[in-house]
């Protein structure tokens, strides 16, 4: 893996993470291609209680 693919990989997670973040704090389910970008199914994000 070159340094550039590190790089995006990095930004495309962290991207991810700060979407997920700002759509649980605005009460509502993240995006299904955030979650499983993040390594969560939607089904076990559902079963948690906010």
């Amino acid at each position: 893996m070159t340094a550039l693919q590190s790089l995006r990989s990095f930004f495309g997670t962290f991207r991810a993470a700060v979407h997920a973040a700002a759509a649980v704090d605005m009460h509502r389910t993240p995006d299904a291609r955030d979650l499983k970008k993040l390594g969560i199914s939607q089904s076990a994000f559902r079963s948690i209680h906010l």
